[in-house]
């Protein structure tokens, strides 16, 4: 008996040695891995790559075909009486921007393709069998008329075969030009009816990747996208500015470019061009096509829908095509801005869009130089379902917040804002349009009097288990109440526009501006039984805040000049498969204006990357925490509220703050005036109070001007 115990003894040591030595192998192996990925991450676009600088010479360009329109000490446009097509010369460059393909014969194009390729324009229209049709400038049966006054081209248009009349007048400005069609000189004289129109839409075409560059996009922090000979996605990619409008369609969860513009860069530091859609956005659908769809062009633009064509289905019978009779009331205005040597590039387009933001009332300097601020929310209550009665857990008082706020006070946190997440009338899972009332069984907002605290209110978004529709539901255009199947018993719901802005003003009176406005800033939409269109509530959200500033999350242009606090600020771009690089474009908008704010950091999935990112990009550190452990909120809709446990992130959360702190209070109240890549992995961040923020992500110490920066760190100089 004692052997076979002795025998048993061995091989379970045996097996134990095995084990540990599988461990600790397994354990290199997988340092070595990460370390391996972390190389790998630097290829990826998570990041911003090295610029090609390769000068790029255009050579001569032919305007034997086009005739000079205008001119300043600027710019000078020419256009193609024929085909409409315009070529806009850069004085200070020399270099001409063509919304036609150049050198169009050295191309094995047929003459179709040659035509489609040389229009400043192209139609879609519906004919009378509900027929899609199209029309571009440069066909037969389409006739311009040119006219001058002033700095500016008025071009009047007839499509005979259509019976559709329009005009655009183009004006010349000390750096751009301006492209307006009024809504009210459409004109359909037949039963054809007008659907669509897009400008320019060869306007800055690479053939594959002739000219080193990039198109920009506003998405998350900011995209880029090189030029290339071949792309990863084999179709154009579409997205709608300010996202999807949910009358019209559930899929809302998609892309949002939070601001109605786009860049084009032809020569990094040589010339660029930012596109400004000033008008008509709401509507808008901006597209960009890359070189292995379209005749091997890359090329973006952007297309407007004068009318919603939509199928509505009636019972017992097939879909019905419905057309409006009218269009969209409307006026479409986009202005290009051309922008030569340094200033060509995402961050001259960044400050040209900020000149102009300053200019509208939208943004306005903050010089506030104190010490950075984190954003700590707290998740209040939610309920389980049991089998009569719910099972309420209530997760932080107001009680809790303010034990939390000392322990971080005493532990170099000095500087901390609240939102309350969760605190209305019975929890998270209770959340509506109409129910901003707090909970008192959580506290009051008169307990945080002496804190900087804000109630959480999202008056769009309500969830329940099931599809049980809560009062005030949008119904779409299809006479649908609009829904989302955000996962497995988890539905999502929005409310109506009409009382969106009617409970959203009521609640803002109720808290007299201790309200954080989540949903409203991102998800804008119409609303078929209140009669609003996507553009009118454009303009109502416009006008519908007044002069209240206000912390909001991930607001799009239209509530900018309302921001105090921008929150859950993105780090990256959306990560579209053909986007190449991620750039901090956001970051520098706002910089120095709107402070901002990261996504929830103890939701991260790889903490010290966003950690440096933060620190790159000049973003202050957000939380969300329970007092009570996140188990609790297994069972409940917000079950995806995870890592939230206080007594088990706080000394991350103190740790990462000293760390963020460190560096930004170095930069507080300046804006970003600079950033280069040296190298792949290492960023260089310039203010405007002449701190350089030099951050590396590689795992190689990196030594810039003279100044040692540490594998994974960073180093204010």
């Amino acid at each position: 008996m004692i052997k076979k115990m002795r025998l048993l003894s061995l091989f379970i040591f045996a097996l134990l040695s095995v084990c540990v030595l599988t461990l600790s192998n397994n354990k290199v192996q997988a340092k070595e891995e990460a370390s391996e990925s972390a190389e790998f991450f630097l290829d990826s676009s998570l990041f911003t790559h090295v610029d090609d600088e390769t000068v790029y010479n255009q050579g001569d360009v032919d305007l034997t075909d086009f005739n000079l329109k205008l001119s300043n000490a600027n710019l000078e446009l020419y256009t193609n009486n024929k085909t409409g097509a315009v070529r806009i010369k850069n004085k200070t460059t020399n270099y001409i921007w063509a919304s036609d393909i150049l050198n169009i014969d050295q191309y094995d194009f047929n003459n179709a393709v040659k035509k489609r390729l040389s229009s400043a324009f192209k139609v879609l229209y519906r004919n009378e069998d509900g027929n899609v049709k199209d029309v571009y400038a440069a066909d037969t049966n389409a006739k311009l008329t040119e006219s001058v006054s002033a700095n500016t081209l008025k071009v009047n248009v007839v499509l005979d075969k259509a019976d559709i009349k329009f005009s655009y007048e183009i004006t010349l400005k000390e750096s751009s030009i301006e492209v307006i069609i009024k809504a009210d000189e459409i004109i359909e004289s037949g039963t054809n009816r007008l659907t669509a129109i897009t400008m320019f839409p060869y306007l800055g075409a690479v053939y594959k990747d002739n000219i080193p560059g990039y198109i920009f996009l506003a998405s998350g922090s900011g995209a880029l996208v090189r030029y290339t000979a071949t792309s990863p996605i084999t179709s154009t990619y579409s997205a709608k500015f300010y996202g999807t409008d949910a009358n019209i369609s559930k899929n809302t969860e998609n892309e949002v470019l939070s601001l109605p513009i786009y860049g084009i860069c032809h020569g990094v530091n040589q010339n660029a061009m930012l596109v400004n859609v000033k008008s008509g956005e709401a509507f808008a659908t901006l597209t960009y096509s890359p070189a292995n769809i379209d005749q091997g062009f890359n090329f973006i633009y952007t297309t407007f829908n004068t009318r919603e064509i939509y199928y509505l289905t009636i019972p017992g019978s097939e879909q019905m095509l419905m057309i409006p009779e009218t269009n969209y009331d409307v006026d479409i205005d986009v202005e290009y801005t051309i922008l030569s040597n340094e200033e060509a590039n995402y961050l001259g387009m960044a400050k040209a869009y900020q000149e102009e933001l300053i200019s509208e009332g939208k943004l306005s300097r903050n010089n506030d130089s104190s010490e950075i601020d984190a954003h700590i929310e707290a998740f209040g209550r939610d309920y389980e379902k049991g089998l009569i009665f719910k099972k309420y857990k209530n997760m932080t008082t107001t009680r809790d917040i303010i034990h939390i706020n000392e322990d971080l006070n005493s532990n170099g946190v000095n500087n901390v804002f609240y939102t309350l997440r969760a605190f209305n009338k019975k929890g998270y899972s209770n959340q509506s349009v109409k129910n901003y009332q707090f909970d008192r069984r959580l506290g009051s907002m008169h307990e945080l009097r002496d804190l900087e605290a804000y109630f959480y209110y999202n008056p769009v978004e309500s969830y329940n288990s099931k599809k049980s529709y809560p009062n005030k539901v949008l119904v779409n255009l299809y006479n649908e109440k609009n829904y989302i199947a955000v996962e497995a018993n988890k539905y999502k719901f929005y409310a109506n526009a009409k009382d969106v802005m009617k409970y959203t003003l009521k609640a803002v009176d109720k808290y007299d501006g201790r309200l954080a406005l989540d949903g409203i800033g991102y998800r804008l939409y119409g609303d078929k039984n209140n009669k609003l269109t996507r553009s009118e509530m454009l303009e109502n959200y416009s006008g519908l805040l007044g002069e209240n500033k206000l912390p909001m999350y991930k607001p799009n242009y239209y509530f900018l000049a309302n921001t105090s606090k921008y929150l859950n600020m993105p780090l990256y771009s959306e990560r579209s498969r053909f986007v190449t690089d991620s750039v901090p474009f956001l970051q520098i908008l706002l910089k120095g204006y709107i402070d901002y704010y990261s996504p929830f950091l103890n939701f991260s999935s790889n903490i010290d990357l966003d950690v440096l990112k933060c620190i790159e990009y000049g973003v202050n550190p957000a939380y969300l925490i329970t007092k009570q452990p996140s188990y609790l909120l297994s069972n409940t809709l917000s079950s995806d509220y995870y890592a939230t446990y206080y007594s088990s992130v706080a000394d991350m959360i103190k740790e990462e703050y000293a760390l963020i702190s460190s560096a930004l209070n170095q930069v507080s109240g300046a804006t970003i005036e600079g950033r280069i890549i040296p190298i792949e992995g290492v960023s260089v961040v310039t203010y405007s109070n002449g701190k350089k923020v030099i951050v590396n992500y590689t795992n190689n110490d990196y030594t810039f001007e003279g100044h040692l920066v540490n594998a994974r760190s960073y180093v204010v100089a």
